[in-house]
This record gives structure tokens, C-alpha cells and sequence, in this order.
């Protein structure tokens, strides 16, 4: 279901991720629409790298 994930790129997904919470802090008026920006991009990007360890253990057992 979710082996799509295994092939996302991790460095395009933060830079969509980065533009995507850029625009959306700084049009809602956050004072520190930058660094929150940033942070929240490497937190998403961490999230999606965790998942992909975690689906790709399970895609090599079942290759055994």
C-alpha cells in the first residue's frame, strides 16, 4: 500500500516540503515564517525518512 513511499526522493520532498511551508507561513503572517519554515520541512523530511527505513526492512524480508 504504502511502498510508493520507498521510492520518494528525500531531497525533493524537502524542497516541495520547504516551498509549500515558505508560502503557507509567511501568507498566514508568522514572524518567523523562515525558520519555522525550515524546521517544519526537516521534520516532515525526517518523518518520511523514518518510514522509508521502516518499509524498507519489511520490502527485504519478503525478497527472502
Amino acid at each position: 500500500m504504502f511502498r510508493w513511499i520507498t521510492r520518494i526522493n528525500l531531497l525533493a520532498a524537502f524542497a516541495a516540503l520547504l516551498v509549500f511551508h515558505l508560502l503557507l507561513y509567511y501568507f498566514i503572517g508568522t514572524d518567523k515564517w523562515l525558520s519555522i519554515a525550515l524546521l517544519a520541512s526537516i521534520v516532515e523530511t525526517g518523518v518520511l525518512a523514518l518510514i522509508q527505513i521502516a518499509l524498507g526492512g519489511q520490502e527485504e524480508d519478503r525478497a527472502r
